[in-house]
């Protein structure tokens, strides 16, 4: 929704919304590329041959375990404090909404919660079989990979565990995460199958990340899913439809940074991005992986280049804001097709508009449209940039589309009876 600030000044937005263009620009925008860097860290992170997860706090605040006995939580700039070393195979992490960590022991079939003044409790002691893998769903509840079990796992606020699913489609399950909806996806250590779990409770083939296996953890961010290869030496990108492309790194082994195409990876395993998208955080190996020696974890940035990020560029200066807005959002569709921008457009428009830029955030909001033709909250969210920016019968013609595409969209009705009296109804 808008701010504030927003709002203070709608009532002089009627002079600008003539400005608004929706032809394509003329004006050429560039994308640039994604990029890797390692963090220089003030302490080593020990490795002993083995990766655990890798999680991130809305703070910004990254989680590296090292599948051994310690988690490290490591601040933006790269300062780096070990919270324990009494873990037994820590594994997958996952951080609640009260900034609790909370800790998978591989070894010890539990899991341990963390808070965030340092002090280590035990939080599930029984009834799982090698946690990797854990994430929160929108129901509060933890869920877990069960690598050892082939099977997922869902945890109630007590710390009691029951089984969620066991499928042949799990095999050795060691990465999990949630869409927007809240769906359960699954990456497998032992096959290439990446598995989603429905709403009852069934697993089904969602797509495959295949090549060399051990397939690592996933996390979903900005309307896509990020895989990690462990002995790809990769990173894997995968959208909604399930179509698989590779982000980084080409299977050869080495830390090297520089651009998505140029950089390398060793044995990534965890990966997490942090809040806004911009940013996903991956934990390397500089040594030789599984022999138990002790060797370091490197922390990965890889820097997302966004739709935002191109606009908020070209619009820059720019004497006819509208039209940068409209070939840099040409330019981004055209430069990275696959790339969901669905959430990153919306997000913007409404950034443009809070800054006072409603033309070129109005652009947005209708390419957006355009290019979501079936997509109720496309539209919705263009009838609300007409909303607020005091083009009602437009905002009630958006309005009426969202309700054609879904029937119990409960927003769009309320504002179509608030502006016209008309509840959308047969």
């Amino acid at each position: 929704m808008a701010s504030p600030r927003f709002l203070a000044v709608l009532p002089a937005l009627p002079i600008l919304v003539g400005l608004l263009a929706s032809a394509p620009a003329s004006a050429q925008s560039t994308v640039p590329p994604d990029t890797v860097t390692t963090v220089a860290l003030d302490v080593p992170l020990d490795g002993f041959g083995s990766l655990g997860g890798v999680t991130v706090d809305a703070l910004g605040f990254v989680y590296v375990a090292n599948f051994r006995d310690g988690v490290w939580r490591i601040s933006p700039d790269g300062e780096a404090h070990r919270l324990t070393d009494a873990l037994y195979g820590s594994s997958g992490n996952a951080v609640d909404a009260r900034g609790r960590l909370y800790q998978a022991n591989f070894n010890g079939n539990t899991i341990s919660r963390i808070l965030r003044t340092g002090e280590v409790e035990p939080f599930v002691t029984e009834g799982l079989s090698g946690p990797v893998g854990l994430t929160f769903g929108a129901d509060g509840a933890l869920y877990v990979c069960n690598c050892s079990g082939n099977s997922i796992s869902v945890v109630d606020a007590d710390g009691t565990a029951e089984t969620l699913v066991e499928s042949p489609l799990l095999n050795c399950p060691n990465g999990i995460t949630t869409d927007e909806s809240g769906t359960l996806y699954v990456v497998n250590f032992n096959s290439p199958d990446v598995v989603r779990i429905t709403p009852d409770g069934t697993a089904e083939r969602f797509t495959q990340v295949t090549g060399a296996g051990g397939n690592g953890h996933i996390t979903f961010s900005g309307g896509a899913f990020y895989v990690t290869q462990f002995r790809g030496h990769s990173l894997w990108r995968i959208t909604r439809g399930g179509e698989v492309s590779r982000l980084a790194g080409d299977g050869t082994r080495e830390i090297r940074d520089g651009t998505v195409e140029t950089a390398r990876f060793s044995f990534p395993n965890g990966i997490a991005a942090a809040p806004g998208g911009r940013v996903l955080w991956v934990n390397d190996l500089d040594g030789t992986a599984g022999n138990g020696e002790r060797t370091a974890i490197r922390l990965r940035r890889i820097r997302l280049v966004t739709l935002g990020d191109v606009v908020t560029d070209a619009i820059a200066g720019a004497s006819d804001p509208a039209a940068a807005a409209g070939s840099a959002y040409d330019a981004y569709r055209a430069d990275r097709p696959a790339q969901e921008t669905l959430t990153d457009a919306i997000q913007s428009g409404y950034r443009l508009l809070t800054n006072g830029q409603v033309a070129a955030g109005l652009v947005l909001f209708r390419r957006n449209a355009e290019d979501h033709p079936t997509v109720a909250a496309a539209r919705f969210h263009l009838g609300e940039a007409y909303r607020l920016t005091g083009r009602p019968e437009e905002a009630v013609a958006q309005y009426r589309d969202t309700l054609e595409l879904d029937p119990d969209h409960a927003q769009a009705r309320a504002r179509l009876e608030a502006l016209s009296g008309d509840g959308g109804g047969p």
